[in-house]
């Protein structure tokens, strides 16, 4: 039956988004639902991420940065349920809900894709062409499209760390991010003007854009920005900083296990090149990625500001291993 892997555990912080093999084989080649990876491989505007936390496990379809519909588990092994945000079920309400598993839902499915480009909220995500349509880009260069020979791979993404209970993350992550609002107060206070105001109001998520891993065994904790997002950009380390400590504090020797795991889950499926490999993992590198970055922004030289501001507050230390990029559709991945 589905959830045959979903076991609650009891400790202080979990991740692991390797989903129950019986519902990964609705989508692996000659299930029930490979139809569905067909299509969302042939479409360059959609993607796959497949994950679980301590209570349900899915199977999600992508169009840049929205999930347009999400698979779970049904009531047996013969059902599932189609679930997603009303903006999208208001406009193919028949997509949505339980239905057995070999149904074919593919002319719904298209029908939603015809309508949301002429959504005035709901084509940003993509239409635009900026954070969603890049991140989207990424994600099936180094995922569904990846090829033998990639400098790396996309594990996972909106990739979290899972926590016991809420006392557990108030403690233990709450603590980190408390250090982060520090440096963002110590920001503002050095220069609001430049660097912005009340800087310590503006919310810490923990959600890593990207994990990766690369063919030298470094796991990648990638965060993305579009080159338009100047603050985005300059104020990144802070952001960045705060996904390293959490990743660095939790169990290394787990971390590799649930990567590993998630990577072979992944390439049984196709969603990564079967033939792909890297050496054994060996540490965590973070990593910012910016797409289409105009170099007559103030954007670079603000962010050497802000390393340098964290430094002297945190130490030499801070992000030393940090590794930038910029990508664009002509020339890939280039040092930044």
């Amino acid at each position: 039956m589905f959830g045959d892997k979903l076991i609650v555990k009891k400790k202080n912080m979990y991740y692991d988004r390797t989903i129950s093999s019986s519902f990964a084989n609705l989508i692996s080649p000659g299930g029930e639902l490979r139809w569905l990876f067909n299509f969302v491989k042939s479409r360059e505007d959609l993607d796959f991420l497949i994950g679980k936390n301590n209570s349900v496990e899915w199977i999600s379809v992508y169009r840049g940065l929205t999930r347009i519909l999400s698979i779970r588990p049904g009531y047996n092994s013969q059902t599932i349920k189609i679930i997603g945000d009303k903006k999208y079920s208001s406009l193919i309400s028949g997509l949505y809900g339980v239905k057995n598993t070999n149904d074919n839902f593919l002319e719904d499915i298209k029908s939603l894709i015809k309508i949301i480009p002429s959504e005035i909220n709901l084509n940003r995500y993509y239409e635009n062409k900026k954070e969603g349509f890049f991140q989207n880009e990424l994600s099936r260069i180094y995922g569904i499209n990846s090829r033998e020979d990639s400098a790396f791979v996309i594990i996972d993404k909106e990739a979290v760390v899972g926590y016991e209970d809420t006392v557990e993350k108030n403690s233990l992550f709450g603590t980190i991010q408390s250090k982060y609002k520090n440096l963002q107060k110590r920001i503002s206070d050095i220069d609001e003007v430049r660097y912005g105001a009340h800087l310590e109001k503006k919310a810490m998520g923990n959600e890593v854009d990207f994990i990766g891993l690369d063919r030298e065994g470094n796991i990648l904790l990638i965060e993305y920005k579009h080159g338009t997002n100047t603050s985005g950009i300059y104020l990144s380390p802070l952001q960045i900083g705060l996904y390293n400590d959490i990743f660095t504090s939790f169990p290394f020797d787990e971390l590799k296990r649930s990567v590993l795991s998630m990577l072979r889950q992944k390439q049984d499926i196709n969603l990564i090149n079967p033939l792909w490999s890297s050496a054994s993992i060996k540490s965590i590198i973070p990593v910012l990625i910016i797409s289409e970055y105009n170099y007559k922004s103030s954007a670079q030289e603000k962010f050497t500001e802000i390393m340098k501001i964290c430094k002297a507050q945190e130490g030499p230390g801070f992000l030393s291993n940090l590794r930038t990029f910029n990508y664009t559709q002509a020339n890939g991945l280039n040092k930044w």
